[in-house]
């Protein structure tokens, strides 16, 4: 008989922000001076937190958030975190495929300030780096902002 591994299946669902905090604490605050995991955007009007669900909780999160980008209508994107002990199994591109398509009816625009370790995910994934680097205040790792045009509104 051939391999038969079970493949797991994952579902995009929306989260209320106290959901995304766990991870958010476990990922992007690991190794950083913070263990803040409150966005002051976290209840703003049109804000979308995003996860992946397992058969065991949730694997991975995001936060969109309908904020200008340099004078255009844009989605910022915050908050990206895939748990650890799943990274690089593509469920990270599940979830922020979903939220562009979501963001796409929005707004023809996503941005994000994203950690300088995680530029080759987003580059993989359409985005492109717009300007110099910098060091994040709250977490002090390198970041640099990255854009992605979407395909289309609607």
């Amino acid at each position: 008989m051939g391999d038969q591994r079970r493949v797991p299946d994952y579902t995009v669902v929306e989260l209320a922000a106290d959901e995304t905090h766990p991870l958010r604490l476990v990922v992007l605050r690991a190794d950083t001076p913070s263990r803040t995991v409150t966005f002051a955007e976290d209840d703003w009007p049109g804000t979308v937190h995003l996860g992946v669900r397992d058969s065991v909780g949730i694997v991975a999160i995001s936060t969109w958030i309908p904020r200008p980008h340099l004078d255009e209508a844009a989605v910022q994107l915050r908050g990206m975190a895939t748990a650890p002990h799943i990274q690089g199994h593509g469920v990270g591109a599940i979830l922020l495929e979903a939220g562009c398509a979501r963001a796409s009816r929005l707004t023809s625009l996503v941005w994000a300030r994203a950690r300088d370790a995680a530029l080759t995910f987003y580059l993989r994934h359409g985005f492109t780096i717009e300007g110099d680097g910098f060091i994040d205040e709250q977490t002090q790792k390198p970041h640099h902002v990255i854009v992605r045009r979407l395909a289309s509104l609607g």
